[in-house]
């Protein structure tokens, strides 16, 4: 017998998959790169890759973490949340060079890496409040 799973849950299960997959992207691959970079060609990916992860995590997050507020009422999660998920805007916006910074790759790798990190741990915590028991 199957056990419907509450669609808050399956969010919270998506975004941390793609948070962390983002992080796996914007730290290993450039370390990848500079160790083969005969692979280069065959590791590179699409020009918008970025967005579409971005489109992705704007609606695991909401309803992730709407779900989440309905039963645990707590703020942090969704705070990180919006935070983690501003920050991978300004990743975005630093990778297509629509902001105005010194170095725009670097920018992009450590703002991303940051959102990724901050939406992986909203997604956690907002996990762990769910399941807490007392």
């Amino acid at each position: 017998m199957c056990i419907p799973v509450p669609r808050s849950r399956v969010a919270d299960l998506a975004g941390i998959t793609l948070s962390f997959g983002c992080l796996v992207h914007c730290l290993l691959l450039p370390l990848l790169l500079l160790l083969a970079p005969a692979l280069a060609p065959w590791l590179g990916l699409p020009e918008g890759f970025h967005a579409v992860v971005l489109l992705l995590a704007l609606p695991a997050a909401w309803v992730a973490m709407a779900g989440g507020w309905r039963h645990h009422r707590r703020r942090l999660p969704a705070i990180l949340a919006a935070a983690g998920l501003l920050l991978l805007a300004l990743g975005l916006a630093a990778h297509g060079q629509w902001i105005a910074l010194g170095d725009p790759e670097t920018a992009d790798r450590l703002l991303t890496s940051l959102g990724a990190l901050s939406l992986a741990s909203a997604h956690g915590l907002n996990w762990r409040f769910r399941h807490r028991r007392g």
